[in-house]
């Protein structure tokens, strides 16, 4: 083999992507998945990452029209059978993440369909992520367990259900944004879904409760920029923390029309889609009028509790005094930057990890 032709080879080998951005769908989350996804194309370098949906039990014209779309817009789609789950939802699907990949990823940003990405990603794609370890960002529960109103109490009591120390329900994290070494999030995956299956969680939030009860002595912590849940667009801390992934994590949803706490232009998104897209505008969900009606004065309802219950209070306390403390942390560790050789396995969160 020629010098010239090694070359070639070398160079083509440094272009293969070791990460990627995923997301995990069935037909009723397809569409906002994609928008989602194109919104991570258009944030994420391409050599750096590459973008990808995989997609749970969806027909034949779904397929081909989504598997186009994706080809145009530089996103990997897959169409897998719940046979490859186990049978189960397509909301338990990011445990089988490891099985799941192209084996060329060695780390995956998972993100939820029902978000949108409003900056770069590459921050938190370049930040290692110690063997057997994953970043996840603290799940609002946390920020209200210490009150004495009956939500809070209620929280505090269902964190206790599950076994919890104080200090483990401190750091319960939202399953919506992951970004995970892979092959330690196959044993993370791999022991929750044992647990589920053969011990089901009665709760609100059954997979994201196993992921915790497996997967804390894991998790580092990541900062709410990366999982911004919208209702605290309510609670004045949004100019502080710079928004890169909001999660919309309640109904009504942002494709099903213009609520607050966010503007048209952010349902805006969906129909710009539907046209530049248009054979997969069949999947965009839309609301009834009567129904739009009560969850917009819903909305105006909640923004006001919102406000007055965590705007003005000891919540948002916590919320920034937890974003300071990750920047002291992170103006410790200095700029991000992916030295996989420099990264050591571990199998416990040093003290004061973050990002």
């Amino acid at each position: 083999m020629g010098t010239e032709e090694s070359v070639k080879i070398a160079k083509k080998a440094e272009r293969v992507t070791k990460s990627c951005v995923c997301y995990t769908t069935d037909m009723s989350y397809l569409f906002p998945s994609f928008v989602s996804a194109l919104q991570a194309r258009r944030f994420t370098r391409r050599d750096l990452a590459d973008i990808v949906i995989i997609a749970f039990g969806i027909d034949t014209v779904a397929e081909a029209i989504f598997a186009e779309a994706c080809a145009r817009a530089d996103i990997v789609f897959m169409s897998r059978s719940e046979a490859d789950i186990r049978g189960a939802p397509a909301m338990l699907a990011r445990l089988f993440l490891s099985e799941l990949l192209p084996q060329q990823y060695d780390y995956f940003l998972y993100v939820d369909g029902d978000t949108q990405i409003r900056g770069p990603l590459d921050d938190l794609l370049l930040k290692p992520v110690p063997y057997g370890m994953f970043y996840g960002a603290p799940d609002p529960m946390t920020f209200a367990r210490d009150d004495t109103d009956r939500q809070s109490r209620i929280i505090a009591a269902h964190l206790a259900s599950l076994g919890l120390s104080s200090a483990d329900a401190c750091r319960y994290f939202n399953s919506g944004v992951i970004y995970a070494e892979r092959w330690g999030w196959a044993r993370i995956g791999a022991e929750a879904w044992r647990i589920f299956s053969s011990q089901p969680v009665a709760s609100r939030f059954p997979d994201q409760d196993v992921l915790n009860l497996v997967g804390l002595p894991y998790c580092l912590s990541m900062s709410l920029s990366w999982n911004f849940p919208v209702f605290m667009n309510n609670v004045r801390v949004s100019s502080m923390i710079s928004p890169r992934i909001v999660h919309y994590m309640a109904r009504p949803k942002p494709w099903e029309g213009t609520f607050p706490p966010w503007n048209a232009e952010t349902s805006a998104v969906y129909g710009e889609v539907a046209r530049d897209f248009p054979q997969t505008a069949r999947y965009w969900r839309r609301l009834r009028r009567a129904t739009w009606l009560r969850h917009h004065l819903h909305q105006r309802y909640k923004r006001v509790h919102a406000l007055v219950t965590w705007g003005l209070g000891a919540k948002r306390q916590r919320i920034l005094a937890y974003e300071s403390g990750l920047k002291r942390d992170e103006a410790v560790q200095g700029p991000p930057g992916r030295d996989v050789g420099a990264v050591q396995s571990v199998l416990r969160p040093s003290v004061g990890a973050s990002f």
